[in-house]
């Protein structure tokens, strides 16, 4: 049976009506069934059910990651992650310190990965950074070293080195598709 035969109203209805899973199997079929199913992919992940459905757990505050892109070539979602505030984080050693944080979808635990903070950062820098040992996703941050706060005070003797403070802020985060439709 030839495929072009059919109106597009009615291939876009049954395809509205397949699973995710399916969808991104019968994407494979022609270029012409492909096209119609990477608009539906993009309509749920963008503006349907899929769009609030990941977030990240970063050193125990979480953020909610909302889907803004489908790209068709490379099959990844982008999604910006909306974070109300940077995570301040205080370590009093200014290397190798790792940041932990999870991916959940539906608020359940999916993947573990770290920000590794490096030494030689500056005060009041900020660096763009990868998270490492992330094979579900790729993520990236804002990591921001603030100048120490010194507090004088004539009668008190310090007894440690006042700790570093940075603070880390999500930007993007993507998955790919297979990882969606599992």
């Amino acid at each position: 049976m030839d495929i072009s035969v059919l109106p597009t109203e009615i291939i876009l209805n049954v395809l509205e009506y397949l699973p995710l899973a399916d969808l991104v199997r019968t994407e494979r079929t022609c270029r012409m069934i492909q096209a119609f199913c990477h608009g539906e992919i993009e309509r749920r992940i963008t503006s349907g059910p899929l769009k609030n459905d990941w977030g990240v757990l970063v050193h125990l505050d979480q953020a909610i990651a909302t889907a803004t892109h489908f790209d068709t070539r490379t099959k990844k979602v982008t999604f910006n992650v909306t974070m109300q505030q940077p995570v301040q984080i205080k370590t009093m050693f200014d290397h190798k310190r790792q940041i932990q944080c999870s991916l959940l979808r539906r608020n359940q635990y999916c993947e573990d990965f770290v920000f590794t903070v490096e030494k030689g950062m500056s005060e009041g820098s900020t660096v763009d950074i990868t998270a490492e040992g992330a094979a579900l996703c790729e993520i990236n941050a804002a990591l921001t070293r603030h100048e120490k706060s010194i507090t004088s005070s004539t009668n008190k003797k310090l007894i440690a080195p006042s700790p570093h403070l940075y603070s880390i802020q999500l930007t993007q985060l993507q998955i790919p598709l297979s990882t969606i439709a599992a």
